[in-house]
């Protein structure tokens, strides 16, 4: 199968609606979210449920920005990358040790982790970097060395993780290909494998289930933002064999992008939406507008936002509904020596006690220079948001960052539910301690 083919059957979205506070009880559930007591495999509903959080008696909003890969997929449908060579890849980045005198690596952990487990570790994969890059044509054989890392001697005693995820990233549904080719990717042995994680499908639908204000934001630096929303769009019309349930959410197909320059500003634009019947999956989503390339399709479009005051920008993406993404400027981070701090821009109002912004990125690391999220802080009623440090940066773990675990979110469809559940806890305790 060709995982870069249109999907059939489209329901057409009227884009930019408002959502819907109603929805049809999910498979095992009731409306209000209790459980039938039905095992199901990808119900959204379990016993773990947890509890609405209410600030001042009532539900804040809740916007949340999500990087694409090794954060809600595996593989994008952009890259030549399998499934397994993607998950291969990822393992070397949360594997740890260090080469000894002689230049021989040595494990300091025989288990995967976000975090180093010696102050002196590095991951296996900037080893194999610093060993193999010298040119950017090294790179090559650094996606090799990385795409089998378990079938390699030194990788092999991590297989039972890799087995285990691949195991549980497998569609394990009769396959259709009408309905499921943009559900899914075929990884290297042929089969399909889910292409978004169903927890990011269990959040969207248990956060409707409780009538939750919110809106879901796409970030990333990749090519794959328009076919995200694409695939979301369809599976959430009821597609999904796992969450059949549909959910009356309305879908930006366009995204939009997010653009630093040389003075350390930036500029949100949005642009005219596609027509269903120009959204294709494909290798590569342009747009031209003048003289520069936009994200958003093969298609003519307009700029339909263009904001470059920090509050503005604030302001415009606490008041978005539904699903919607942006490319963040990689040229810019690329430029500027991968640092923080020329990374995603992400803000937070410490005064703005009804919006909650929660950010999950697999390389946001508040510990490294290298991190992807440059988190920005109103002060009072400042248009100019302050960059915050490293060390300020590490406080607003958990409560508005989160490193995305990607072992975790595949193995628990709730992983999703139960961090933003205890971001939303951290979140209200830091307001009334008033550390925003």
């Amino acid at each position: 199968m060709n995982h870069e083919t249109p999907c059939r059957n489209h329901i057409r979205l009227q884009v930019n609606e408002r959502l819907m506070k109603t929805a049809s009880p999910v498979a095992g559930c009731s409306i209000d979210g209790s459980y039938d007591g039905v095992a199901r495999e990808h119900s959204p509903c379990r016993p773990s449920f947890v509890p609405l959080l209410r600030e001042n008696g009532r539900k804040r909003k809740l916007v949340l920005h999500f990087d694409i890969r090794n954060t809600v997929l595996v593989a994008d449908s952009v890259t030549n990358v399998t499934v397994e060579q993607a998950l291969n890849s990822f393992l070397t980045g949360v594997t740890w040790g260090k080469d000894d005198q002689d230049g021989e690596w040595v494990w300091h952990s025989k288990e995967p982790s976000l975090v180093p487990p010696r102050p002196d570790s590095i991951t296996f994969y900037k080893y194999l970097e610093r060993t193999l890059v010298r040119t950017p044509m090294d790179r090559t054989e650094l996606r090799i060395a990385t795409g089998d890392f378990v079938h390699r001697p030194l990788g092999e005693e991590f297989l039972p993780y890799f087995e285990n995820r691949l195991a549980l990233l497998k569609w394990n549904y009769p396959y259709v290909q009408a309905r499921d080719e943009c559900l899914t990717m075929r990884g290297k042995d042929g089969q399909p494998y889910h292409y978004i994680l169903p927890s990011l499908y269990n959040l969207i639908h248990s956060l409707v289930q409780r009538n939750r204000d919110f809106a879901i934001v796409i970030r990333t630096y990749g090519l794959d933002c328009a076919n995200v929303l694409k695939s979301l769009s369809y599976g959430l019309k009821g597609n999904h064999p796992g969450f059949p349930s549909p959910v009356n959410l309305a879908v930006d197909l366009t995204p939009g992008s997010i653009i630093r320059s040389s003075n350390d500003s930036a500029c949100l634009e949005t642009y005219s939406s596609r027509k269903e019947s120009d959204s294709k999956m494909t290798n590569l989503f342009t747009c031209k507008s003048g003289d520069k390339t936009r994200p958003g399709g093969n298609v003519p479009c307009q700029v339909v936002h263009k904001l470059y005051h920090e509050r503005d920008i604030y302001r415009f993406v606490s008041k978005l509904q539904g699903i919607s993404g942006f490319v963040d400027d990689f040229r810019y981070w690329q430029s500027n020596s991968y640092s923080y701090s020329a990374g995603k821009p992400f803000w937070i109002d410490g005064s703005d006690v009804g919006v909650h912004h929660i950010i999950f990125d697999d390389n946001f690391r508040s510990y490294e220079e290298d991190s992807i999220v440059d988190v920005r802080k109103f002060e009072e009623s400042k248009q100019i948001a302050r960059r915050l440090s490293k060390q300020e940066i590490a406080e607003f773990e958990d409560v508005c960052l989160v490193q995305a675990d990607l072992l975790q979110s595949v193995e628990d469809q709730d992983y999703f539910i139960n961090k933003v559940h205890v971001c939303e806890n951290n979140y209200s305790k830091f307001l009334k301690q008033g550390k925003l």
